[in-house]
Formats: C-alpha cells, sequence, structure tokens
C-alpha cells in the first residue's frame, strides 16, 4: 500500500477549492456549449445517414408525397428529411442557465420538425450520443 501525506494548512487548502471552483464555472459554460453543438451534430448526422434517434432508418416517404418531392426534383430513394434545407439549418445549440439547450431558431422550422419527428422520430438523442457528448462536456472541462 502507497500512502501519501499532505501537509497544508486550512488556509491553503480554502485557496485550492475556490481556485477549482472559478476554473469550474469558467469552463463550464464552454464545455456545455460545445457539448450542445456536439449534441446537433450527432442529430444532423444521423439524419443525413436516414436514420432515426434508434439508428434505424425511417419510414418510408407515401407514394403521394413521393410523387410531390419528384415533381420538384428532390430525391425520393431515401428518407433524409430535408426538402429546403431550412429546418434542419434552424437546429442550434446555446445556454439556458447553466444547463445545455438544442432547438429551433425558428418558430416555422419548431414547427416543421415537430411535426416530422412524430412521423419519423429524429429529434432527440440515444445512449450512444449521450455518451458521445458526455465525453465532450468533460475533455471541455479541463479541470
Amino acid at each position: 500500500m502507497i500512502t501519501i501525506n499532505i501537509d497544508t494548512k486550512p488556509r491553503d487548502l480554502r485557496k485550492m477549492v475556490e481556485k477549482l471552483g472559478r476554473t469550474f464555472t469558467k469552463n463550464h459554460k464552454r464545455a456545455m456549449r460545445r457539448a450542445a453543438a456536439e449534441g446537433v451534430n450527432r442529430i444532423n448526422k444521423r439524419t443525413s445517414l436516414g436514420l432515426d434517434v434508434k439508428e434505424q432508418p425511417f419510414r418510408p416517404y407515401s407514394d403521394a408525397y413521393k410523387g410531390f418531392r419528384a415533381s420538384k426534383g428532390r430525391p425520393v430513394d431515401k428518407v433524409r428529411l430535408i426538402f429546403t434545407g431550412r429546418m434542419r439549418g434552424a437546429m442550434t445549440s446555446g445556454l439556458q442557465g447553466q444547463d445545455g439547450l438544442i432547438f429551433f431558431s425558428s418558430r416555422a422550422e419548431s414547427k416543421k420538425a415537430a411535426q416530422n419527428n412524430r412521423t419519423r422520430e429524429f429529434f432527440g438523442l440515444n445512449k450512444s450520443d449521450r455518451r458521445a457528448i458526455r465525453d465532450v462536456y468533460f475533455k471541455g472541462l479541463k479541470i
């Protein structure tokens, strides 16, 4: 067994704790912003691959919607939830208090996303996403 004795005065220990607290507070916001941005990236990447939150392929487009997409020159072979790109382009991240937040910057695009999410669940994080986001957060803390 290895034993380490640390000889410090209470005043020194108090300064160390205060410094650690300041460092955590300062780094927390930056780390949380990075973690939330990673969440947006993972949702967009997964959706571009045509996969839902559970990593399963999206349900195919209906025949009527396939016809509409084809008439507008859009691909119909794989569901990627992109028509103009505005909805996914409006997905952003930020902070609300001490918490990271992923949201849509436009009310219209938020409504569109909610409608799409009812049919094909894309807006969410699975276990793998949460693990990756946690790693980005802790890496960003740099304590």
